[in-house]
């Protein structure tokens, strides 16, 4: 597991192959379900969150701003409708509410805020307080970065 990185500015192409792996192992999630016959909603939405979820949430600290977010949501609503066996067009707000669960973004912002507060007290000779130290710079002289991000949805929120 793990995420692609490129030269561009961001990692929407990693979202997007995490997106395709939570697919094919949300494919392979039902096919198995069906074939054991496993119709409880509950063991299916704790199958769904230890062997799908567990991909998309794989380092969404760092991703949560991506524009892509919405292939995430995409697999999570997807399934949560297939299992009230309701179409697609279905509003989500409603689907979200029978089923007590937040968009997925929700929880992907909430995580990312998690390893802000983490990152920005760790101690500064750590490679990771370095780099903060680096981000905060890039901060400092306009380039884009996490911790812009982070600041501007916080301002935004």
């Amino acid at each position: 597991m793990g995420i692609l990185l490129e030269t561009t500015p961001n990692l929407d192409s990693a979202v997007e192959h995490l997106a395709a792996a939570s697919r094919h192992s949300l494919f392979a999630l039902n096919q198995c379900c069906a074939m054991l016959r496993i119709m409880d909603v509950k063991l299916c939405c704790n199958l769904f969150n230890t062997l799908v979820r567990s991909i998309t949430n794989y380092a969404c600290e760092v991703w949560v701003d991506s524009k892509k977010i919405e292939a995430i949501e995409v697999v999570y609503r997807g399934f949560l409708k297939s299992l009230l066996g309701v179409r697609k067009t279905t509003s989500t707000s409603i689907v979200l509410a029978k089923f007590g669960k937040f968009p997925f973004e929700h929880f992907a912002w909430g995580q990312a805020l998690l390893y802000y507060n983490r990152v920005s007290t760790i101690t500064k000779n750590r490679i990771l307080g370095k780099a903060w130290e680096a981000q905060l710079v890039m901060l400092a002289v306009g380039k884009k970065c996490w911790v812009g991000s982070m600041k501007k949805w916080l301002l935004k929120n």
